[in-house]
């Protein structure tokens, strides 16, 4: 069974990942903690693709202005098209929550 967010506690989901990396997080850092968890746990395209999926209904939850919206899509569009996110999803098997771990601290 592979490993979710919620199964990291309260800490951990705090401080897990680095936020949006190479973007401003605005007020979406929880919702890329969320999103550099899903990419550590790896899998293969559909996983990639329902990881920036998720990222991107989150953000439309937190989103309360107009301009929240579009970076909402302007981030999704990034990840799912743009060829350098593509080097940061961990394809193969399902890695496991110490594994996920271990991967949070090389960041």
């Amino acid at each position: 069974m592979k490993p979710t967010f919620t199964d990291l506690d309260l800490e951990q989901r705090l401080n897990y990942g680095d936020g949006c990396t190479f973007v401003p997080d605005f007020i979406f850092t929880a919702n890329c903690r969320h999103h550099d968890f899903n990419y550590a746990r790896g899998g293969w395209l559909i996983d990639k693709f329902k990881a920036d999926w998720d990222m991107c209904r989150l953000m439309f939850g937190d989103s309360s202005l107009w301009w929240h919206y579009v970076v909402t899509v302007i981030y999704w569009l990034g990840l799912t098209l743009l060829p350098f996110s593509y080097f940061f999803f961990y394809w193969g098997r399902y890695n496991d929550l110490d594994t996920i771990l271990e991967i949070d601290t090389m960041i």
